[in-house]
């Protein structure tokens, strides 16, 4: 859960905050900047979600083999 509360805040920092004021000409923002704008916050939460568990997989191994 810690993975995709990250990923969602990451993703709304730099596609809200950080892409959002890059492309965006004189308070517009065109048709696809929008779409990555858009979903970016939900696509970065999974990728934290997956990171997430990937890298418990690995701590858990780890244990495990000592």
């Amino acid at each position: 859960m810690l993975g995709v509360f990250a990923g969602l805040a990451v993703g709304f920092a730099l596609f809200s905050e950080l892409v959002g004021r890059l492309v965006a000409d004189d308070g517009v923002v065109e048709a696809p900047w929008t779409f990555v704008i858009g979903f970016g916050p939900q696509l970065s939460a999974v990728v934290g979600g997956v990171v997430a568990v990937v890298l418990d997989t690995k701590l858990r191994r780890r244990r495990e083999e000592r």
